[in-house]
């Protein structure tokens, strides 16, 4: 029997929205910028586009597994409700929820509305004074707007993502035309494939860390499960939204990057921070800047509003079981949406934004982030041993090679950062930790008094 959803939050959420959620949060400033990373990391063009595939394929295997672990618990919350129902630790399922509201989530969001901003220089510029104070501001004025939009509807917001993903999958569309139709693109470029005279023993580490660049580049695919509890049908909405959004981002991903490798050349793609602006110049000229330019913005606009969107349900479900700041198991009474978790998420993202120091919270909860989506697929082969009888509308295709290959994939990336940024992963464990005390009041506060929820 599965949980039961929150009664208070209408179900106005449909597939298209619900996908959009996915692609929108997927697609954000990354696929302008990581080409060039994972260009540099691994050496030959060849290899490039080889890592954006495996990226993908393992970003399908973890969307697979969301799908199931959804379509089976279709409520509000997510990541927390899964590792509530399979691990049977609410404190573990806390612990993700602590760590999400004060760096997992608003960190992303400050990130792409700084990179908004950035961009709009190219705009703004030209008409006021655009120092650093002024990108803040305008990154801080786009967080509220879409808080707003998503404080007084659910709905809306939703009409905003299906808006933002249509324009972004258009923008990522031209670029590949562009390239590979008006660029002069030469296959030919995508050789070698393996650093010539380079031993195995180096290229297996270099592939690695360009892996890192593009599995950040593919995150997102879990954001429609934290509004589970909102999507219309969602037995078969929900899992329809992931796999539908991870296959069309790994299309686009992958064939953006076949246009860099085929039209820029190798040696200067890994040497530029903007690939597709690089593209665009060779193409079409000085005049291609602005183009991409909107291109960013609308895309981490879209980004921004995903986040916002799905995943302050995660504090709201934590609140309504007494977990968290009783505040955020509020409903707004008109607007039908929870209206404080929203609000506060924006606020905590435009502190973010407005100090800049996001960028260095953020390497703290790299090891954290990837560490609960490990534990949340590993929810899928708990929960098929322990709720056999659990109604699953859809179930992982090629279980359990799936999961294991996700879970196998991340033990590696997981000790790999705690190896190379130790420091950072251990400040990330001990912050998260910090959570401890309020738990235990909260738990205690809820044991004294089981039926006030």
């Amino acid at each position: 029997m599965t949980d039961p959803a929150p009664p208070r939050l209408p179900r106005t959420l449909g597939p298209v929205a619900a996908t959009s959620i996915v692609i929108g949060g997927i697609i954000g400033s990354g696929i302008f910028i990581s080409p060039a990373i994972v260009a540099r990391e691994v050496g030959t063009p060849g290899l490039s586009l080889m890592v954006w595939v495996v990226g993908g394929l393992i970003a399908a295997c973890g969307s697979l597994c969301y799908a199931e672990l959804s379509s089976a618990l279709p409520v509000t919350g997510g990541t927390y409700v899964f590792l509530k129902r399979a691990y049977r630790s609410p404190l573990l399922a806390f612990l993700f929820g602590w760590s999400a509201f004060f760096v997992t989530f608003p960190g992303p969001i400050a990130a792409v509305a700084t990179a908004f901003a950035e961009y709009a220089s190219v705009f703004l510029g030209g008409i006021m004074p655009y120092g650093v104070w002024a990108k803040r501001i305008v990154a801080v004025t786009m967080i509220l707007a879409l808080t707003a939009v998503n404080f007084v509807s659910t709905r809306s917001g939703g009409r905003v993502g299906v808006v933002a993903t249509l324009l972004k999958a258009a923008a990522l569309i031209g670029i590949v035309i562009v390239g590979l139709v008006f660029g002069g693109a030469e296959l030919s470029r995508l050789s070698p494939v393996l650093p010539p005279g380079a031993p195995l023993s180096s290229v297996i580490p270099a592939f690695g860390t360009g892996l890192i660049a593009v599995l950040f580049a593919y995150n997102g695919w879990t954001y429609s499960s934290y509004v589970g509890g909102e999507v219309k049908h969602p037995e078969r909405n929900l899992p329809l939204s992931i796999l539908a959004g991870i296959g069309i981002v790994i299309v686009l991903y992958v064939s953006v990057n076949l246009a860099f490798l085929t039209v820029i050349p190798f040696e200067q793609l890994r040497t530029t921070n903007r690939p597709a602006a690089d593209l665009m110049a060779i193409v079409v000229g000085p005049a291609g800047a602005a183009v991409i330019a909107l291109a960013v913005m609308v895309s981490t606009l879209g980004a921004a509003n995903a986040v916002l969107l799905s995943c302050a349900r995660s504090y709201y479900a934590m609140a309504t079981d007494g977990l968290f700041f009783r505040t955020f198991d509020r409903v707004h009474p008109r607007f039908k949406t929870p209206s404080n978790a929203i609000l506060a998420q924006g606020l905590m993202a435009s502190a973010f934004a407005l100090s800049g120091s996001f960028e260095q919270i953020l390497t703290y909860y790299a090891f954290l982030d990837y560490f609960f989506f490990t534990l949340a697929v590993g929810a899928v082969m708990i929960l098929r041993r322990t709720e056999p009888s659990l109604p699953r509308p859809y179930r992982v295709w090629g279980y359990p090679v799936t999961p294991i290959l996700f879970l196998v994939v991340c033990a590696w990336y997981l000790g790999n950062t705690l190896v190379h940024r130790t420091g950072e992963s251990l400040v990330g464990i001990l912050l998260t930790l910090s959570g401890l005390p309020f738990y235990l009041y909260w738990a205690r506060r809820r044991t004294a008094a089981p039926n006030s929820n």
